[in-house]
């Protein structure tokens, strides 16, 4: 008899096993290349050679019931790890992503004109507001993307996030994130829709406010809407939005240098570029960024708005795994300071891609 439950039991397990297979695979991929750059500030000039490289592992598997699990992590030249998550494919469901450096929903919608290599602000010193779209929900979120919808040929999807404890605190395997001596949870939403050449989108995040009447007096938010438009070989876009962290501290003075992270007031931006494919290998762009500080939201005294703004022109050029691209980025009143020199960054830069 206790032979017979041995067998049975065994060949139960075997069931078990068999019905539970799960087939999954380990990737990399990763680019590396070489840049040069040079920044004008006044009469001082700064250059030098670098080099930079990314490394992405990337598992994928898929379960019985037809979804998929997924992860991916990605190295930097630093041995930072710049992003590390876990995506859960339910098919028609749309899928739920958890993990660090995904800047939550907003990492979809912090500059999505169209430009032929980088955001207007890389190379820059300080933090632009149109980069800082939901980045207080970065770290230790969970966002839901949804499936796209058909609109009779348009497509519409939305995408909804929620962070715990915001303030862009990063977590590891099974941790909890640190209380924020500021703010509270953070919720994000946002949505998209693409008709024939043109795509436009829209998105919300708030803040709560863990501080009552200390230095956080109201909640955090960041909002921002686009627009692009293709045809043929050329693409145009238009970009708006801001921010306010929700600071009662004293307002910043024109002629003095601020951050987002600690000024009071808001920060408000609009952003225009066009592209234009030349051909199969090369493409071109110009984009014009302007970036605008305001106090008045949180002071009764009167003080200037001070405006940062910068004027980008790119390149791209790609011939088989080898790219060449580069920029010219001009800058005036950077760090939101009237007084600053002017700043322009230039950037050459060949990769591989492997």
């Amino acid at each position: 008899m206790n032979t017979l439950k041995k067998i049975g039991l065994t060949a139960l397990g075997t069931s078990l096993v068999a019905g539970s297979a799960y087939a999954g695979e380990i990737t990399a991929s990763g680019d590396a290349g070489y840049t040069y750059s040079s920044e004008e500030v006044g009469v001082r000039t700064d250059e030098g050679y670098g080099f930079n490289h990314d490394i992405t592992f990337s598992g994928s598997g898929e379960l019985d019931n037809g979804f998929t699990v997924s992860t991916t992590m990605i190295l930097t030249e630093t041995a930072g790890l710049s992003s590390s998550n876990v995506t859960l494919g339910m098919g028609g469901l749309g899928s739920i992503v958890i993990g660090n450096g995904i800047d939550n929903v907003g990492a979809s919608f912090d500059d999505v004109t169209p430009r032929a290599y980088e955001e207007n602000h890389d190379g820059m010193k300080t933090t632009t507001v149109i980069d800082s779209m939901g980045a207080l929900s970065d770290g230790n979120s969970v966002h839901y993307s949804s499936p796209s919808f058909d609109l009779g040929g348009g497509s519409l999807s939305f995408m909804l996030g929620y962070t715990p404890e915001a303030g862009d605190a990063v977590t590891g395997e099974g941790g909890v994130a640190a209380q924020s001596a500021a703010f509270g949870s953070a919720k994000t939403a946002g949505v998209t829709l693409s008709f024939g050449g043109l795509s436009a989108g829209a998105f919300g995040e708030e803040v709560e406010n863990d501080q009552g009447e200390a230095s956080e007096q109201q909640n955090a938010m960041s909002a921002t809407w686009y627009a692009n438009y293709s045809f043929g070989p050329v693409s145009v876009g238009y970009q708006t939005g801001g921010l306010d962290h929700g600071k009662d501290t004293a307002a910043t003075a024109a002629t003095t240098a601020k951050t987002i992270a600690a000024a009071g007031g808001n920060f408000e931006f609009e952003k225009m570029s066009i592209a234009f494919n030349v051909n199969e290998n090369l493409s071109v762009s110009w984009g014009e960024l302007e970036e605008t500080y305001d106090a008045s939201s949180h002071q009764t005294t009167n003080i200037a708005d001070v405006e940062m703004s910068s004027t980008s022109i790119q390149f791209a050029y790609t011939m088989g795994s080898m790219s060449i691209k580069g920029y010219q980025t001009d800058t005036d009143n950077p760090g939101w300071d009237s007084n600053a020199k002017s700043d322009e960054v230039t950037e050459l830069a060949v990769n591989f891609a492997f």
